[in-house]
């Protein structure tokens, strides 16, 4: 079974709860909730089950099992010995510890759900699994299911994080994750399609969609937040805003074909150095959003789903279009 690795990277029981305050939107109270099913838990059991018990949790967890143990066949063998992996005995304690409940991240996603299935109504929700992810990659997909590496939220200050770069450990909180699973789920349906012409335009209006569309469905969305960045990043994102567009058109990236320059260009990092040593990182998606939301702006009858489509992302008219013209 082939599956999508997405790179993602304070306490569940107050994520998202101020949030969910000030947020606009939500779902009914009649609409299917969004759970999480702790796999995490049930796997660091495993070894205490009897035969007839670890079948039933074999045949349960076969989804999650060939993403965290391996294709088929799941032997008995195969699980013990993951289950008894550093992977599971170094952090489901962890995770136990500081996902004390996850009700406020189930009703977050709830409410991205609803609001996701009127947007992009070809959008099928999966079924979630909390686990461990022993990979970089703190989400892991097939068709059906999700598995979120909860061991990749512990927060910023959890001391496994103490090698990875601070713009990496300030994503690394639960009060990310719904972020996280909101961009996975959109890019599982709606991939990136290039061509051989397929430009940093392109993947900047791509890349814009999906963070015009999180902001849209995110009870609360701040956008500091769905971009990683501090408040002082963000600050000088919005000062400079002009600024980085004139250097990306005078330095002639914005039609650059480099599939490379792209992805250094939208990707999280600790800075855009091209653009100017100051600039954070992953400024050409900001830039891509507020050209998407520019156009939406100007285009209110546009749908959502349109624009994770190649004929709104791959055309130089949708820039023309969005009238985006920063100071």
């Amino acid at each position: 079974m082939k599956y999508l690795l997405f790179a993602a990277c304070a306490a569940i029981t107050i994520a998202f709860t101020s949030c969910q305050e000030k947020s606009r939107k939500h779902a009914p109270d009649d609409a299917p909730a969004v759970k999480i099913v702790r796999f995490d838990r049930d796997i660091a059991s495993y070894p205490t089950l009897d035969s007839a018990q670890r079948a039933q949790f074999r045949d349960r967890y076969a989804g999650v099992l060939m993403m965290t143990v391996g294709p088929d066949p799941i032997t008995d063998e195969a699980v013990t010995t993951y289950a008894k992996g550093r992977g599971v005995t170094m952090f489901v304690p962890d995770i136990e510890q500081r996902f004390t409940t996850q009700d406020s991240i189930e009703g977050v996603l709830t409410d991205v759900s609803y609001l996701l299935s009127h947007e992009l109504p070809e959008m099928k929700w999966k079924v979630i699994y909390g686990g461990v992810s022993t990979y970089n990659q703190s989400i892991l997909m097939t068709d059906t299911i999700m598995l979120v590496g909860l061991n990749h939220y512990l927060g910023a200050d959890y001391p496994a994080y103490a090698y990875f770069e601070p713009y990496q450990r300030d994503t690394k909180t639960s009060r990310h994750l719904p972020y996280d699973i909101t961009e996975a789920m959109i890019i599982g349906r709606y991939p990136y399609i290039t061509t051989e012409t397929s430009s940093l335009l392109n993947r900047m209006l791509y890349d814009g969609a999906i963070t015009y569309i999180i902001m849209t469905t995110v009870p609360g969305a701040d956008i500091a937040e769905a971009m990683g960045y501090t408040p002082d990043e963000l600050e000088w994102m919005t000062k400079n805003e002009g600024n980085v567009w004139r250097r990306i058109i005078e330095q002639g990236y914005l039609y650059s074909t480099d599939s490379s320059l792209a992805s250094r260009m939208c990707r999280p990092a600790p800075s855009s150095p091209a653009i100017h040593p100051d600039a954070p990182g992953a400024a050409c998606r900001y830039i891509g959003y507020r050209i998407v939301d520019s156009y939406m702006h100007d285009h209110p009858d546009y749908q959502p789903a349109q624009l994770l489509t190649p004929e709104f992302y791959n055309s130089t008219t949708s820039l023309i279009e969005s009238g985006y013209s920063p100071k």
